[in-house]
């Protein structure tokens, strides 16, 4: 499929979905549509094991809702319902912030995997639409809260702070803070690293998680005890007993 608000590539089991809405890669009617696409795409591809979403540029990440298209807010896919399709995506999401992270930019990398955040001064990350006499709209309250705890949810959201990227990692909002020349080449040493390790596993680790996060301990641990069935019965898991056995690196195929 093509887009023209997002670029999509694909290498090594590696998809990248690069925001393409300059100048500051908001989020419009246009970007909505393609992102939803893409995940729903690369979620079905046999060729993906892994995501990096990033902006285009080195200025900004993703600056949330565009203002400008407000008419067309209630049109197209919902932007809640995006984000939590990619926080239950099935492999593994990294977000590539290379920029300022804003309003919605913010909750996109909240719903994702794994946070690198780039070094540039001029970065930054936040929940700010109280400013606006609004909240955060597409999870920001709950994952927020649910990543750094009540109190310093409260702070961030009822305050409109944006973080530095020492600041994001300090507090945890963030994994790791890389220099700007190395952010992409850090995300994908560890989007290659995960594409070594067995898909359905993986995929069963997401799951269990997501559900046990949302529904509870008790529908968690159900589903990781499904999950262990189906695993037990996989081609997975005879090969990586297999290459155990014979002292030798697993080559997992996802089957």
């Amino acid at each position: 499929m093509s887009y023209n608000n997002i670029i999509v590539t694909k290498k090594d089991f590696v998809s990248t979905i690069t925001l393409n809405h300059p100048p500051a890669n908001s989020v419009n009617l246009g970007v909505r549509e393609e992102l939803n696409s893409a995940v729903i795409e690369l979620e079905q591809s046999k060729d993906t094991r892994v995501v990096i979403i990033t902006g285009a540029g080195d200025k900004g990440f993703c600056a949330g809702m565009d203002v400008t298209d407000i008419p067309n807010l209630e049109k197209g896919p919902n932007g809640n319902d995006i984000l939590n399709r990619i926080e239950r995506f099935p492999k593994p999401v990294i977000a590539a912030i290379n920029g300022y992270a804003l309003g919605g930019g913010c909750e996109l990398t909240l719903a994702c995997h794994f946070r690198f955040m780039t070094d540039n001064p001029k970065a930054v990350i936040g929940c700010p639409e109280l400013n606006l006499g609004i909240t955060p709209g597409w999870g920001g309250v709950q994952r927020l809260t649910r990543l750094l705890g009540k109190s310093k949810a409260l702070d961030m959201i009822l305050f409109s702070k944006r973080l530095s990227a020492q600041e994001a990692l300090a507090v945890g909002l963030v994994d790791r803070v890389v220099p700007a020349p190395e952010l992409m080449k850090e995300a994908m040493a560890l989007a290659l690293a995960l594409t070594k390790r067995p898909p359905l596993a993986v995929n069963a680790v997401l799951n269990g998680m997501s559900v046990g996060l949302e529904k509870g301990i008790k529908e968690g641990l159900r589903v990781d005890q499904e999950w262990i069935k189906k695993l037990f019965q996989s081609q997975d898991a005879k090969e990586g007993m297999t290459a155990f056995l014979e002292k030798r690196e697993p080559v997992f195929k996802g089957e």
